[in-house]
């Protein structure tokens, strides 16, 4: 089972000896063994260590003992697992250089191997402590993401959303919040450390307005009181960018940890679920750094062939040599070619899923039925005159909020206090039943579209142009304006500012003020006035 791959760059001030050094003290600490780290960097063919573990490994060399350019190098280490009989655990650590003073490519992979299906204990996802010890000391070039604890704060929000949906951001983000004893889920750089190189980690301060920071960035790219939230990057679909997310709730962290889990596993198997298979491709493995051996003596063998003299036999084996040489470069193209084509569907599957998240909110609440024809026959027939109404231009006002709260049940509620102002402006000969259709319509399909795919208010205002919509009220309220404006939705009132408006006559017939209130946990927009302008 793949556990665990992460690639890097770095750049450590003594080379790749720095690198392989690291390597043979960390074995020597983990097998209590001693391992030369001279011998390690040459290659050995297989050492058994004192604790029953065995080491290997493998490097491009020429005959006389002098590292070779493109350096290739990899060990891997092999340890049964102390609790579970039948498995056993297997870290491999590759490098590549292409050629001196260059950056050096280091991957790190963990897998397991079991000796049958019958060995299915679960496993706790980690990462070699070796990884740690890098970042620490080889130099990790600037693009590695989690190299330190970033914060999200009102001042740095527009930066951070900016991070988010940039469009070269290929890692997730994990975000962090606190509880009401202000504390994070789990220790911010105890996470950084398990990520790094997989993940930034981002807390909230617990002293951050989070409504206010929630407001620029969204709901979708926040989290609140002391729930973690994992942004993965965005996905290209036919309805727009679709950003996946995992939440996990307060509630659900206590779970994890009276059930025995570690939340940096639970987070670390979340990510590497979708990291694993893509970064194992660029893996390092010993056999990747055997077909570069190979290679250099095939290349080796035939410019000391073609340098000697050239009999016909001789001649032949310089064929042969170079047609095997041939036949591993068509390979290693045909491997590239079917894995940029494994990519390819990958991501059409990956906008198709992104699609298909977003048209579930367009289809959440629709039912159908097979019988009951008459039932809905006769629960639609009101609809028909509202409709025709609706196309001809001259609907009540009463009529396209009957209309909009059936067709987008699932959007949008009117509460009974929108409902009698909307009846009281009729009453008073409202005549602008298109314009308030246009609003209403955009308020239940392109500004709740932009809410529910995680984007502020801020951004989502913008369908509505200009002077059609207020966040809240141009004056101070008083105390009776902020009685009106308050609204009961299950038990909770609401002090509903943000509006919608047309007109600015003090006159039933001509004026619309539409006051809601966007709950984000149901996805719904809850309206509590449909009429005439509101006094302050």
């Amino acid at each position: 089972m793949l556990v665990y791959v992460n690639n890097f760059l770095f750049e450590p001030a003594q080379g790749p000896d720095q690198i392989v050094q690291l390597v043979a003290k960390w074995v020597g600490q983990r097998a209590k063994s001693y391992v030369d780290t001279a011998r390690l960097a040459e290659g050995i063919r297989e050492l058994k260590l004192k604790d029953g573990s065995t080491l290997t490994s493998r490097a491009t060399w020429s005959a006389d003992k002098r590292r070779t350019y493109p350096f290739w190098f990899c060990a891997q280490l092999s340890h049964r697992d102390e609790k579970i009989s039948g498995r056993r655990w297997i870290t491999e650590i590759g490098l590549h250089q292409e050629a001196e003073g260059q950056a050096i490519e280091c991957s790190l992979l963990l897998r397991t191997d079991e000796v049958s299906a019958r060995v299915n204990a679960s496993i706790q996802v980690t990462r070699p402590k070796l990884v740690e010890q890098l970042i620490q000391s080889c130099n990790p070039l600037g693009q590695t993401p989690g190299l330190k604890v970033k914060q999200l704060t009102l001042e740095s929000a527009s930066a951070f959303l900016r991070e988010v949906e940039r469009d070269e951001r290929n890692y997730p983000i994990v975000i962090l919040s606190t509880n009401r004893d202000n504390e994070f889920p789990v220790t911010p750089e105890r996470l950084r450390s398990i990520l790094v190189g997989l993940a930034d980690v981002v807390c909230v301060p617990a002293e951050e307005d989070t409504f206010a920071i929630e407001e620029l960035v969204g709901r979708r790219f926040m989290a609140f009181g002391g729930a973690l939230n994992i942004v993965f990057p965005g996905r290209q679909g036919d309805r727009g960018l679709f950003y996946e997310t995992v939440l996990l709730r307060p509630d659900e962290i206590v779970d994890l940890l009276d059930s025995g889990h570690s939340i940096e596993s639970e987070v670390l198997s979340t990510i590497t679920h979708r990291t694993n298979l893509p970064c194992s491709w660029r893996h390092i493995s010993p056999e990747k750094v055997g077909q570069a051996v190979l290679r250099a003596q095939l290349a080796q063998m035939i410019e000391r062939a073609k340098a000697g003299d050239q009999s016909e036999e001789l001649t032949e084996y310089v064929a042969l040599l170079e047609s095997a040489d041939q036949e591993l470069q068509s390979k290693d193209k045909e491997l590239v070619r079917i894995r940029s084509n494994y990519e390819e569907k990958e991501q059409e599957v990956r906008s198709l899923q992104a699609d298909i998240a977003n048209l579930k909110h367009a289809l959440s609440g629709l039912q159908s039925s097979d019988d009951g024809g008459d039932d809905v026959a006769e629960i639609l027939a009101p609809l028909r005159d509202t409709v025709a109404a609706v196309l001809k231009g001259n609907p009540s006002l009463q009529q396209t909020v009957d209309l909009i709260a059936t067709v987008y049940s699932d959007r949008i509620v009117f509460l009974e206090t929108a409902k009698g102002s909307a009846k009281e402006s009729d009453r008073g000969g409202f005549r602008q039943g298109a314009k308030a259709f246009e609003l209403l319509q955009k308020l239940a399909t392109e500004y709740w579209q932009q809410l529910a795919d995680g984007k502020s208010d801020q951004q989502a205002k913008a369908v509505f142009g200009q002077n059609a919509y207020a966040a809240n009220e141009a004056s101070a309220l008083s105390n009776d304006g902020k009685r009106r404006r308050t609204f009961n939705y299950r038990g909770r009132k609401f002090l509903m500012e943000k509006h919608l408006k047309h007109g600015v006559k003090d006159s039933l017939a001509e004026t619309l003020r539409v006051h809601f209130e966007w709950l984000a946990h149901e996805k719904k927009i809850i309206v509590g006035h449909c009429g005439k302008h509101l006094d302050f």
